[in-house]
């Protein structure tokens, strides 16, 4: 509970106004019939319990709880990088301006990350898909387009995945085994087509609410409680980003904010990262020479977080 408290802290106001509001709207619902009618009660009661159980059923799909009912064979979790106490995970890419300028930071700063890619994005940028491999971060789905999965059949579903599959592993020559569906939305559906294709589902811990564009240093706040968390939980969390906004095209409005979080924020992660040399990339492949950095990371790391 105390736990559950503290990762409050990270939740813009404006996110738990809507969560409030919700609840409220739970309970009135669940409520006022019996302040009208006590006649068939039997009637209400199971009108109530089917009332809960579909706001239930949405929460659970709509909020990721952890792997919670989720079958053991198709849950996923990142690898941990040797020594590293924060995972960083984004979603919503590739996007040149974006991607490009976060992978030099993680490249200049030794740390490995996962980016879950939208085909649609990844194919205008094939050469951002490869490079995310080479350098040593793990890549996976998430989605042809960042549609939910609500209302979309298992064989759409399991169509989609292997389109996916098969065009990531084409270009990168390696099999990408886990996906991470759209706002962490699950359906039964869903599951089925992951039973289909071999892939494992993979979500995350924390949320940061970086696509709406906060302050750097409100970002970068957040960025630190969470990795605070993980260190009173006894493990890495994995940290949520974006390097994209669903299928917005070019760099998002936030794109400025996020590069100067973590400008700030990697050095202090790389103090607690071996030497490249006894490092354990995510990938069987060696991260390149710092000198071939292709960005002038040098300049996002002079604008710092005031």
């Amino acid at each position: 509970m105390l736990r559950a408290l503290r990762a409050l802290r990270i939740v813009p106001w404006t996110a738990q106004a809507k969560v409030a509001a919700l609840i409220v709207l739970m309970v009135t619902a669940l409520l006022l019939p019996w302040w009208y009618v006590t006649a068939y009660w039997p009637l209400w009661l199971l009108a109530e319990g089917l009332l809960t159980g579909a706001l239930l059923y949405l929460l659970w799909c709509r909020i990721p709880l952890g792997y919670l009912l989720i079958p053991t064979e198709l849950q996923g979790k990142l690898p941990q990088p040797e020594g590293q106490p924060l995972l960083l995970s984004f979603d919503d890419g590739p996007t040149e301006g974006l991607t490009d300028r976060v992978l030099d930071l993680l490249r200049a700063h030794g740390v490995r990350a996962s980016f879950f890619v939208l085909l649609a994005k990844a194919e205008r940028h094939p050469a951002l898909i490869r490079r995310i491999v080479s350098e040593g971060h793990l890549l996976g789905i998430h989605g042809e387009d960042h549609r939910l999965p609500l209302g979309r059949s298992r064989i759409e579903l399991r169509e989609s995945l292997r389109s996916c599959q098969e065009q990531l592993s084409q270009w990168t020559g390696q099999p990408v085994q886990l996906f991470r569906p759209s706002h962490g939305v699950r359906t039964r559906a869903l599951l089925a087509a992951l039973r289909d294709t071999g892939l494992r589902l993979c979500l995350w811990d924390h949320g940061v609410w970086d696509t709406d564009a906060p302050d750097p240093q409100t970002l970068l706040w957040r960025m630190r409680a969470v990795w605070s968390l993980g260190e009173k939980a006894g493990r890495p969390r994995v940290l949520l980003l974006h390097d994209g906004r669903g299928d917005e095209l070019g760099p998002p409005p936030h794109t400025d904010s996020l590069l100067l979080a973590l400008a700030e924020l990697l050095p202090e992660l790389a103090r607690h990262i071996p030497s490249r040399s006894q490092q354990l990339p995510l990938r069987a492949m060696d991260a390149p020479d710092l000198a071939e950095v292709g960005h002038d990371v040098a300049q996002i790391r002079d604008l710092r977080v005031t």
